[in-house]
């Protein structure tokens, strides 16, 4: 186990809890609420902090591997995209140097499936109108979990992306626990 992997461990909570300034559970509020940027974004900045060298262009051109994912997501955040001005591989949904940017960023992999979901949620989030409103609903949704450490399997996203596309996004956003599981989907139910 990596050394920053372990501090990350000890910062989690042992549940997903409220929001102190959305009331939203920790994390769903990413990225406009502060409170929950900054529960979601400390391990970015933790890495970031510890480089030698801060410097988010030479960071994000370094060859992958060579700076933590975290180093990389942070230095993408800090730079401008050329093309649309926008945050780079968050800025505009059509703009091919943000879409490169955003496909060299998962050339440096997450060490652990914990990590890679802690990616994937912030990436999607910061960038919501590159992909289908169910995927962003998705993530929204499971982030307060992956937060405290909690397993997130790709059957536990298709699971709640079904639900969200059957409109149920409100009945899942209720619950503070995962499984993130409802009553069966209305086209399943036995009467």
């Amino acid at each position: 186990m990596d050394a920053r992997e372990g501090s990350r461990r000890a910062d989690r909570r042992e549940a997903a809890a409220p929001c102190p300034a959305c009331g939203e559970l920790l994390g769903r509020g990413y990225p406009s609420c502060a409170a929950c940027a900054e529960a979601v974004d400390r391990p970015l900045r933790a890495d970031w902090d510890s480089l030698s060298s801060r410097d988010p262009e030479v960071v994000a051109d370094a060859a992958p591997g060579e700076h933590p994912w975290t180093c990389v997501d942070w230095a993408l955040r800090q730079l401008r995209c050329e093309g649309c001005g926008g945050e780079l591989a968050a800025g505009a949904a059509g703009c091919v140097g943000c879409a490169a940017a955003d496909s060299a960023r998962w050339e440096t992999p997450a060490p652990n499936p914990h990590e890679h979901a802690l990616r994937t949620a912030s990436a999607v989030l910061r960038a919501p109108t590159w992909r289908r409103e169910a995927v962003v609903s998705t993530w929204r949704l499971v982030l307060p979990f992956v937060l405290t450490g909690a397993p997130v399997s790709p059957d536990d996203l298709r699971t709640v992306r079904t639900f969200v596309l059957a409109g149920r996004y409100d009945e899942l956003a209720a619950l503070e626990t995962l499984p993130l599981v409802v009553p069966l989907l209305p086209w399943r139910r036995t009467h």
